[in-house]
């Protein structure tokens, strides 16, 4: 997986007003973590964070260039942990975790699954239900991969596809758990038959009998 440059600055504390005039002016706090280091407040242009998101940077490895940190800017190896949105505004970047990491060390990552074929059992009438857009592996950073593909050509009506029956490339372990169920095929809705549903029309149609009222 490619490494992608983002420039930060450290960030002082501030006010939540101070803040929020920040990203008024489209720049975002941060806060870097991990590895038994310091934590250290930072602030990222939004521009350029969205730009490196739009490019399916959920799991990029990203070189931090910090800046304002003493003599030499600080360059760290991090992923991006957890992003805060607007909750209207969903590509309104409020807040963004990195945590930093080590190409040495294997991790933990979700993983996008790109689902490929037409499943037979669609063309007989079923349903194709997706149940999961990724699972869960473990690697090292530099072999992330950018998706992995699940092959829906042999699914008939009432079959499934398993986390376990994936092609992984060399060196990913899936932590998802075996007998997950990716996808499936349901069969198609029994439809009410036309003449009992016409049947139940008329009956609640008739008008109600009543008895004569007595004398």
């Amino acid at each position: 997986m490619e490494r992608t440059v983002l420039e930060a600055e450290m960030r002082p504390l501030q006010t939540k007003g101070a803040l929020n005039r920040a990203r008024q002016e489209d720049r975002i706090p941060a806060v870097l973590y991990g590895r038994g280091k310091k934590n250290l407040s930072l602030m990222v242009e939004a521009r350029s964070l969205r730009q490196l998101l739009a490019s399916g940077g959920g799991n990029a490895l990203i070189d931090l260039q910090i800046k304002n940190a003493g003599k030499k800017p600080i360059r760290e190896t991090v992923m991006i942990k957890e992003i805060q949105r607007h909750v209207i505004q969903k590509d309104k970047l409020l807040h963004v975790d990195f945590i930093r990491i080590s190409m040495t060390d294997r991790i933990e990552v979700n993983v996008q699954l790109n689902y490929i074929g037409e499943p037979p059992g669609v063309k007989e009438g079923g349903v194709l239900q997706i149940l999961n857009r990724e699972v869960v592996v473990k690697c090292l950073p530099a072999d992330i991969p950018e998706s992995i593909a699940v092959d829906l050509s042999g699914l008939a009506i009432g079959d499934s596809v398993l986390a376990d029956s994936i092609q992984l490339p060399e060196g990913i372990e899936l932590i998802t758990a075996p007998d997950e169920p990716l996808a499936q095929v349901l069969a198609p809705s029994v439809a009410e038959e036309p003449e009992a549903a016409e049947e139940a029309k008329e009956i609640e149609e008739a008008p109600e009998k009543t008895e004569p009222a007595g004398e």
